[in-house]
């Protein structure tokens, strides 16, 4: 990225009295009214710009396979002992409960117990106080949200690939859904807003709890790779056209900032065209080396959507469609993996890299083992469900 392009989004941005759409969850007549009233505020789509053809940058045409690998930063570390997946490290299960938890929450769920609770929320402050310096406003975002907007956003609400989790239309009336990512309510939150170019570009950031019904067969993404639900730092952005790309580089940037101050060994890949959601001009997805597992997983992703959200949701600055950029600056569950297992010690532990000690409350997180009542299936029979 050049120093002109890091100059500009680096300055400090502010984000004035843009009113957010509000949802209530009191009851199905609320529910019903709010969303009666959600889609009379929606933008008209013509119909030649909702079945226009999805665009992609020309770079990735041509991409064989599922990517090609930008570039790698680190090495795989090096164990005088046999390094473990983080489910198998001694003193870190007992903080960790993936197993028997179908009659609490359901399958791909899990309890961060102690340290590792300490630990996502010293990732989490972390992570918010880079983004906050950087010129970022951080915004509290709903998790229920209206089914078109999320379509309008790029993603399916529908069909056998969709991960949307719906509502009940019998409690909660017609589609609603809860959110996959922050991404679409911050997105929606500029609905219909003409924004200023001097508040150009918009930088905002969020935590949000992430909603996905995903399914998978593949041993390795059993515990805590995939999963239903977790906490994640997702970072949005809206610009004038000709900036997206340096913006998602700059998303970028930012990423790989976060994960070098780790200490962790990873990979750049530009994703090809058909790995790319409705939204997506074009996607990176940064994948870490997770030793215990023996593979790379996915652990962060950045977009150029261009003007897909913008022209659905009204997005615009003087007449122009602004373009969007969204990327994951922290997902919980697959950073604590990489972290655990790269920094994991003969002892069944792991060290925290020293940026986050400042972040954590307390100290000698693995010296005492965890008392926490054992998780035991519940025996249906004999409650009256």
């Amino acid at each position: 990225m050049s120093h002109s392009s890091q100059k500009m989004f680096s300055k400090r941005v502010f984000f004035h009295n843009y009113s957010f759409v509000k949802f209530s969850s009191s009851s199905k007549n609320n529910l019903t009214d709010n969303i009666k009233t959600f889609k009379k505020s929606m933008p008209t789509i013509v119909e030649k710009i909702e079945n226009v053809s999805k665009k992609t940058h020309p770079e990735i045409e041509n991409i064989q396979g599922d990517f090609k690998i930008l570039k790698s930063i680190g090495q795989k570390p090096v164990f005088d002992f046999k390094p473990l997946p983080l489910n198998m490290l001694k003193k870190v299960k007992y903080c960790l409960k993936t197993d028997n938890l179908t009659n609490y929450c359901g399958d791909r769920s899990y309890y961060f117990i102690g340290p590792l609770a300490k630990i996502e929320h010293a990732l989490i402050q972390f992570t918010l106080s880079k983004l906050i310096k950087k010129g970022f406003k951080l915004v509290s975002v709903p998790d229920i949200l209206p089914d078109e907007l999320i379509k309008r956003c790029g993603m399916d609400t529908v069909g056998e690939r969709n991960q949307i989790y719906t509502l009940d239309n019998n409690y909660y009336g017609k589609k609603w859904c809860l959110s996959g990512t922050s991404e679409m309510a911050l997105a929606g939150s500029l609905m219909n807003k003409n924004i200023p170019k001097n508040k150009l570009p918009l930088k905002l950031c969020s935590v949000s709890r992430c909603y996905r019904a995903e399914v998978s067969d593949i041993a390795e993404e059993r515990g805590m790779y995939r999963v239903h639900q977790f906490n994640k730092v997702e970072m949005f952005g809206a610009c004038l056209p000709e900036e997206s790309e340096y913006m998602t580089l700059y998303f970028r940037s930012i990423q790989e900032e976060l994960f070098k101050s780790f200490d962790l060994h990873y990979r750049v890949l530009d994703m090809a065209k058909h790995e790319l959601g409705n939204q997506a001009y074009r996607k990176y997805d940064i994948e870490a080396w997770m030793p215990g597992r023996k593979k790379y997983g996915e652990i962060s992703s950045c977009s150029d959507c261009t003007n897909y959200q913008s022209v659905r949701l009204s997005i615009n600055s003087d007449g122009t469609y602004l373009h969007t950029v969204n990327g994951t600056a922290c997902a919980i569950p697959r950073l604590i993996i990489a972290l655990a297992e790269t920094h994991q010690t003969a002892d069944g532990s792991f060290k925290l890299p020293k940026e986050l000690h400042s972040h954590v409350i307390g100290q000698h997180l693995f010296k005492n083992l965890s008392n926490f009542p054992k998780f035991t299936p519940i025996q249906a029979h004999r409650y009256k469900m």
